[in-house]
This record gives C-alpha cells, structure tokens and sequence, in this order.
C-alpha cells in the first residue's frame, strides 16, 4: 500500500487530496476543495485537514502529483511551488499532470472508454478570446497548443471535443459540456504514471501555462529596448 497527495489550484477552485494505492487501484481518503480567491491562504490548513482525517503524516507519502497547468498563472505557481517543496521536503518523487490530460480523460473514462485509440481534444478557456487545446489519444498527448477561439475552431475535425466552460459550449456548439475537473480527474492519471514510475524532476518542473506570462513579455520588451 502506498499514500499519494494530489494538487490541483490550477482553475477558479481547487482542491488537494490524500489517496490510498493498492497494486493498480486508487481511491481518496480525504479530499478538501479550495475557493479560488482563497487558494494560497487556505492551501496548508487543507494539507493539514485531509492528513489528518486520513490518519497519516507527511513523512508516509509515497509521491506527490500536482496539476501544473494550464489555468491561472496565480494559481498554477501556489500548487507548483507547494508540489515542489513538499517533494523537496520530504524525498518524494513528484507526478507532472495536465490539467487539458485530465478534461480529455472525463471522455476516455465516463463517456466512451472503447475510444483509447481515438483522438480526443480536451478545451480550456484561456481568456482574451483564446483556448488552449489538447489532443490526446488515450493517455499519449499528440498537442498542447492555445489558439485563438476562430482557430480552435477551424482545425476542430471530427475529435470529439470536451469543454467546461459555457463560452467554449457556445463556441462550439457539438462539443460535450462536463463537470469541472479536479483532483479526482487527476487521481486516475496520477495512479498510472505512478505505476509506471513516470516521475518530473522536481528541480526542473516548470509551469505548464501555454500562454507566456505578461509580466515575463514586458520584461522581454524591456531588454529588447
């Protein structure tokens, strides 16, 4: 048996959760959800919260997953940086997982789980117009890309497309509209690159935002001047 803590600050809400591994199942102990606005302040209390329903410590972990990405730049640094120094802290390994992974694993597994070998494109609202798309078949991803919305759209082919936000259901009026994703979505790909031994390195893992960060193209416009 083997413990895993998963997080996801990446949308409006997150959320962390503490998961038992038994051989090739999973399944949540403890989960908390984490209000948007209130993400970097309610974060530890909730790492806290789910250790302690669950009876274990920090020092029990087996690995740690953590969605990085894409989503609020704000959001994605608190989980990412949490991951990291809590993989640091205690020895752990540390599981990279998409965020546009886990809305294309909502198909795969609730709607259509003969479909693996089929593309499937998971989109998210980037703001600006924009979209971030993801192609995956099965768990192998073919592209992450953001788009402009007209552009998602033109090259959309036949994929099945998975959405959560109402804009992207009104762009594209075939898509499939689901639930929110979470740690729970997460679990499933956390369990199998853990299996796997598919471990980031934990010095090395970045952000996986998509989108160039403002503060980041006006410090490149600066040394260009």
């Amino acid at each position: 048996m083997a413990w895993l803590l998963l997080l996801d600050t990446c949308g409006e809400g997150g959320g962390v959760g503490l998961a038992r591994v038994d051989g090739a199942t999973a399944a949540l102990v403890a989960e908390r959800s984490l209000p948007g606005r209130e993400t970097q302040e309610r974060l530890m209390v909730a790492l806290d919260e789910v250790f302690g329903e669950a009876g274990v410590t920090g020092s029990e972990l087996d690995a740690i997953a953590v969605v990085h990405g894409p989503g609020s730049f704000t959001g994605v640094r608190i989980g990412l940086a949490a991951a990291k120094g809590l993989a640091d802290a205690l020895d752990v390994p540390l599981i990279a997982i998409s965020r546009l992974e886990s809305l294309a694993s909502r198909w795969f597994v609730e709607c259509d789980p003969e479909s693996l070998n089929e593309t499937v494109q998971a989109w998210l609202d980037a703001g600006r117009g924009d979209v971030f798309v993801g192609r995956y078949r099965g768990s192998v991803c073919e592209e992450e890309v953001m788009l402009p919305g007209a552009a998602a759209v033109a090259r959309v082919g036949d994929a099945p497309v998975v959405v959560m936000e109402d804009r992207l259901a009104e762009l594209l009026s075939r898509a499939l509209r689901v639930s929110p994703v979470g740690v729970r979505e997460a679990l499933g790909i956390a369990l199998r690159k853990y299996v796997a031994g598919e471990f980031a390195d934990t010095a090395l893992l970045d952000a996986n935002y998509l989108r160039v960060p403002d503060a980041e193209l006006a410090l490149r416009a600066r040394q260009c001047g």
